[in-house]
């Protein structure tokens, strides 16, 4: 409970003895380079869609022609790392109506995320149920420009040199 004071706020909580408190941390793997085959994969693929519920727990940029492997640890309540307990699921959705990610749940607790090459921003949304208990997080994706590969020449309008007379 908040109890707002002015100038601070007072946090109570009660806590129950021996009731196990989970945490969870988003596991971002290492960019990968993807091919124009796997950017437009999505467009076969039936898209699994979530609400934006506007908190994030991660924000991350994306290059426009990168993909990321997405996964989940569990903490306890000290913020210690503790193996997968026994029966969790996990599911993965994604609110992309832009097309800016090719989104799979890979139904074994991770998912990947590859960028299409449309600058846009996703929000991916991870549901856990642990023992009967339902733990959320949210992770935006916002797919940006990938790095300089070509070069082109750029002419202007055409302008007069010479005064006509």
């Amino acid at each position: 409970m908040d109890i707002d004071l002015g100038d601070v706020t007072f946090h109570l909580n009660l806590e129950v003895k021996g009731l196990r408190r989970y945490g969870f941390v988003f596991h971002v793997g290492v960019p990968f380079d993807t091919t124009p085959e796997q950017r437009n994969e999505h467009k076969k693929q039936p898209r699994m869609y979530c609400a934006p519920t506007g908190r994030n727990n991660l924000i991350m940029d994306l290059m426009s022609d990168q993909g990321v492997t997405l996964s989940v640890s569990f903490t306890d309540e000290n913020e210690n790392p503790v193996p997968t307990p026994d029966g969790t699921t996990v599911t993965w959705t994604v609110d992309d109506p832009d097309g800016a990610l090719n989104f799979t749940d890979n139904s074994d607790g991770t998912a990947t995320a590859l960028a299409t090459g449309e600058l846009a921003t996703a929000n991916v949304h991870m549901e856990t149920n642990l023992n009967g208990k339902s733990i959320t997080g949210d992770l935006q994706i916002v797919v940006v420009a990938g790095l300089a590969e070509r070069a082109e020449v750029v002419a202007s309008e055409p302008f007069e040199v010479t005064p006509d007379v």
